[in-house]
């Protein structure tokens, strides 16, 4: 061990003195990157949050993040499935995996998430990421440069909206009807900016069970879309976080497979369908895009031992039972929370019941604002984010005004107590 003289332990004090006070004279944010500037930290809403430290009258009941059920995450599952990923005889759970992922669980995701294709995409079409929001920024950072435009729905999920304006990109928006993106303003919006010389580089879409507003893009729309995606030589970026969690006997098509693999990015993850807090997603695409992909990736890959816990998970047989499980589970509180809020609901509201997914989108009526009714909530013990937040542009653009409400990770024993308290939030500001 060495050993300072006093001396030294003095100077090297006075050092760090005098690095201190020029530094203290310094504004941290005039080294800022310009590409940050202007940007935020992100809303608890970007972030998937449940909220906390909300000031109310009563311990508050969170309908903020989308956030999977969490008395019916599969621990032990994992538990098992991670013991069994290091019960091998090599290293390589823990060492680093490569830019592209574990191979046997790229394979899986397609045998599973992907068997809507004619012909099952292999591990060559896929790369695993931080999440979804990994896979879209992975999109952005193939496709687009500073200045180019992403064509995405009015409303969508506001952490992709942080994401392509943290690539210095703009969002044109274009509204949704009862069938999903409207296309008739989608091509309308393409010619406008063609005209302008600024021809679209994406279309963004969360075309299943839509965050915020639950729509569902019908058959007829898919098929449109990609054919119009394809005809003007723009490529898609379909959002599926919420794919497998439906109501009904099946859900519906991925665009990837409409459109026969060609054309169509999709952004995939776990985070719904097992616990947020894996951090585990891909990208899909053809091989040749995914090729292209590589030299802009610089985060030495996602964790190995997280890909092979969830590929063991997978095989097990139990993966397919748990998703099977959470659609009953997310069915009935949608059941719950529509009940409460159909009939008392209606001089405020209306809403149409989602077929999947974690989210109800009210329209709000008789000039009720959402931020307005979102304060309120806090003061009734419901949280929630107002449907502006949502928008492009910041405004709403003529839609109506909104709130977004998730019902996955509030407890069932809760799911009506907390309609209630909304239903209040609004008769509060409806009653001046």
């Amino acid at each position: 061990m060495t050993t300072e003289t006093p001396d030294l332990e003095a100077e090297l004090q006075a050092v760090a003195a005098r690095c201190a006070a020029r530094w203290n004279d310094r504004d941290p944010a005039g080294f800022q990157s310009a590409r940050l500037r202007g940007l935020t930290a992100g809303s608890m809403t970007d972030w998937g949050l449940a909220g906390s430290g909300v000031k109310s009258k009563r311990p508050p009941i969170s309908m903020a993040g989308g956030i999977p059920d969490a008395a019916s995450q599969p621990k032990q599952g994992l538990l098992r499935a991670m013991e069994r990923a290091l019960d091998v005889p090599d290293d390589g759970p823990l060492v680093y995996g490569g830019p592209l992922g574990y191979e046997p669980l790229r394979a899986e995701i397609g045998k599973y998430f992907a068997r809507d294709h004619a012909e099952i995409p292999g591990a060559d079409h896929f790369i695993l990421t931080n999440g979804a929001a990994g896979a879209i920024d992975m999109a952005a950072t193939l496709l687009l440069d500073r200045g180019d435009v992403v064509i995405a729905e009015m409303p969508t999920f506001a952490g992709s909206l942080r994401t392509f304006r943290g690539h210095g990109v703009e969002v044109a928006g274009v509204h949704l009807d009862d069938e999903g993106m409207r296309l008739d303003q989608l091509e309308a919006r393409i010619a406008d900016l063609r005209a302008d010389g600024r021809a679209p580089k994406l279309i963004y879409t969360i075309p299943t069970y839509h965050n915020p507003t639950g729509v569902t893009m019908s058959l007829q729309r898919r098929a449109d879309l990609v054919e119009l995606a394809a005809r003007e030589g723009i490529h898609i970026l379909e959002d599926t976080a919420y794919n497998e969690l439906f109501f009904t006997p099946e859900r519906p098509p991925t665009l990837s497979a409409v459109a026969g693999g060609r054309g169509v990015l999709t952004a995939g993850t776990f985070s719904k369908v097992i616990a947020t807090g894996l951090r585990i997603g891909w990208l899909q695409a053809e091989p040749a895009l995914i090729e292209l992909l590589l030299p802009g990736r610089f985060d030495m890959g996602n964790s190995p031992l997280l890909h092979r816990m969830l590929h063991e998970y997978m095989v097990s047989g139990e993966f397919a039972p748990h998703v099977e499980r959470m659609r009953g589970v997310y069915a009935a509180k949608l059941d719950a929370l529509a009940a409460t809020l159909r009939d008392a609901g209606e001089p405020y509201f209306e809403f149409t019941q989602p077929e999947g997914g974690f989210f109800l989108w009210l329209r709000l009526r008789d000039g009720l604002r959402g931020r307005d009714v979102q304060r309120a909530g806090f003061e009734e013990g419901a949280i929630f984010p107002p449907g502006v937040g949502f928008y492009p542009g910041g405004d709403l653009d003529g839609d109506p005004e909104a709130v977004r409400l998730a019902y996955s990770w509030t407890s069932a024993a809760d799911i009506a107590a907390g309609g209630e308290r909304v239903l209040a939030a609004c008769a509060r500001v409806a009653g001046g």
